[in-house]
């Protein structure tokens, strides 16, 4: 699996038009490529943390690939930046493990 990795602060004010811009345009485009498994936002958890991350999943580095040299990447990130307080990050990491993503079991 590849997995990309953006980091991002969020303009005060601004985190519910981020959510909806993120879930309503960012997602369907991320989603809507070969070999996406996954596109996320993460919202830092503890008040004191500004890091926002937005992850995607792909099945190889070369779907991965494929997608930032569509300029689909480019512009996912068009439809944030206004939403962004400075620049965002992005690293790239490649994972072996095993990768199961399914809703829990309602069975007890």
């Amino acid at each position: 699996m590849w997995i990309r990795l953006g980091t991002f602060r969020v303009k005060a004010g601004q985190l519910e038009q981020l959510r909806a811009t993120y879930n309503e345009r960012a997602v369907p485009k991320v989603r809507s490529h070969r070999g996406n498994i996954g596109c996320l936002l993460l919202e830092p958890a503890a008040p004191e943390d500004d890091q926002f991350i937005a992850c995607t999943i792909w099945a190889s580095r070369a779907d991965g690939d494929a997608y930032e040299s569509s300029g689909a990447a480019q512009e996912v990130i068009g439809f944030l930046r206004d939403h962004f307080a400075g620049p965002p990050t992005l690293k790239s990491y490649e994972s072996h493990s095993a990768f199961i993503l399914e809703p829990p079991s309602t069975k007890r």
